[in-house]
């Protein structure tokens, strides 16, 4: 960057007047409008785009709250300053013998370190040699993110008991996280957690004795079904066969906030409405009851016929709201795959449903371009305004724009820790973490801090075909997952 000498700005201001600058009762100094910087705008950062930078005054900081895309520091390492607006100041920084020289916009200037710069008002030269007192300090900052905001972020949060090996089950329940698995001895446990990194284990107790098919929390209870039975408890810890359902349920499937229209209070706002699949006749019906109902005799609302796409087993269920009004998606398993042709081949799908609290409504396509393919143990989630979803073996994550019509593979930034095992000897860690392969798991989220949480039992894992097998071995880990654009955002509405 070239830069002018100050001391001809300090010769020719040597004629200038004098504007009186004022003390306060602490001696901090009002400087003068024209030493003040009233505009700052770089030129644009690739493909166009202007970012916009904030001015603080009193603190003589200049930012940007947007911070650039990653990898900017390749543009601004060279960049021109567009805007740098005083009233009639002169504006200067250190030259490389530290003396202050006058900065010549027209050259470009490397920003990818915080610079430091004056502004000299007419009154700071009425002397000589000038009164730096008497101008302004500002430091310009461009912020650039470290992180991809398209991608997830990943850490590791701990381990729940590595004596789960099994299939698993988590609910949130109030406040508590539970984890359902039957250890080594076949006796069914409950891990108990409010904060997914410090666990505590007990039996369960009463009438449910086996991992159930379905767990479905709601305000005050907990439901579940094993061998088209229903059980219920208040803690997640004691259990008794329900007497509320009638006939045989062969599974929970979703719950959802129905409006309550006989209450003002805002926490009864909504009630909870469990939806089931049961079988009569011969052939499975869609039922449900709301929360409120439960146990005032025959309250059950028998909704439609199960459709022949309709999951049969493994049912996961995400809950969100759209036009003011709570919706319903899953994804699960079904007895016998539906199959679609692609080419010479077919392809095993699965089919998204949805519900309004009124209607189920197959919403998969088979579609050779935009279907679901099936995962096994799936789990579907809302994220970021999106519906995702993934199972068994970890080695897709798809994605619907459309809640749930269709579906596409999901950009790889949005994946699971993959590792590049051509390294001799490699083996996962907790910095170089491996999820291809891996079964048993659950899936909880953090809606409030927008955290996907991973619950992994223990367990060895092998996934690869012909000579080209990774095997490797892990714990019980426990793994959150975040996409930083969420990240960034939360971090400005913080002031942060």
């Amino acid at each position: 960057m070239r830069i002018k000498f100050l001391s001809f700005i300090a010769s020719f201001f040597m004629v200038s007047f004098v504007i009186t600058s004022c003390l306060d009762d602490d001696n901090d100094i009002e400087y003068s409008p024209d030493a003040t910087i009233h505009a700052f705008e770089l030129d644009t950062i690739g493909y166009g785009i202007s970012y916009k930078f904030t001015i603080d005054q009193q603190k003589g900081l200049i930012y940007n709250q947007d911070s650039l895309p990653v990898h900017a520091d390749t543009i601004i390492d060279r960049i021109l300053i567009k805007t740098l607006t005083t009233a009639s100041g002169v504006v200067t920084m250190k030259d490389k013998n530290g003396s202050d020289s006058t900065i010549n916009i027209n050259d470009s200037i490397d920003l990818r370190e915080p610079i430091k710069i004056k502004v000299w008002s007419t009154e700071a030269f009425a002397t000589y040699p000038p009164d730096a007192t008497k101008a302004k300090d500002y430091t310009i900052t461009v912020n650039v993110h470290k992180h991809d905001p398209d991608s997830l972020n990943w850490g590791y949060v701990g381990k729940i008991n590595d004596e789960i090996t099994g299939a698993q089950k988590t609910i949130k329940f109030g406040n508590d996280y539970l984890t359902y698995s039957v250890d080594e001895s076949g006796t069914l446990k409950v891990y108990n957690s409010s904060n997914l990194s410090s666990w505590s284990s007990q039996n369960t107790t009463g009438d449910l004795a086996i991992l159930p098919n379905s767990i479905l929390p709601l305000k005050d209870i907990i439901l579940a079904t094993a061998d088209n039975k229903v059980y219920e408890s208040t803690d997640g810890i004691a259990w008794t066969e329900s007497n509320k359902f009638s006939g045989e349920v062969n599974t929970f499937i979703s719950a959802i906030p129905i409006e309550n229209d006989n209450s003002q209070i805002e926490e009864e706002k909504y009630i909870q409405q469990a939806t089931y699949l049961k079988t009569e006749n011969n052939v499975r019906y869609l039922y449900s009851i709301l929360e409120s109902e439960l146990g005032t005799g025959n309250a059950e609302t028998k909704i439609q016929a199960a459709g022949e796409n309709f999951p049969t087993k493994n049912i996961s269920y995400t809950t969100f709201k759209k036009g003011g009004q709570y919706q319903n998606v899953i994804i699960g398993e079904h007895d016998e795959s539906i199959k679609i042709t692609v080419g010479d081949k077919e392809i095993p799908v699965s089919i998204a449903w949805g519900y309004n609290g009124t209607t189920w409504a197959e919403l998969g396509t088979t579609s050779t371009v935009a279907y679901c393919p099936e995962f096994k143990n799936p789990t579907i989630i809302y994220y970021n305004n999106l519906l995702y979803t993934f199972g068994d073996k970890f080695e897709s994550i798809y994605v619907s724009k459309n809640e749930g019509i269709a579906w596409q593979k999901a950009d790889k930034k949005f994946s699971f820790p993959y590792q590049d095992w051509s390294e001799s000897g490699f083996k996962p860690t907790i910095e170089k973490p491996e999820f291809m392969g891996r079964t048993n798991y659950s899936v909880v989220q953090d809606t409030e801090n927008d955290y996907i949480y991973f619950l992994f039992s223990k367990g060895d894992v092998t996934f690869g075909e012909g000579d080209n097998t990774h095997p490797y071995s892990h714990d019980s880990e426990i793994w959150r997952a975040r996409l930083n654009q969420l990240w960034f955002d939360k971090a400005k509405d913080a002031g942060q």
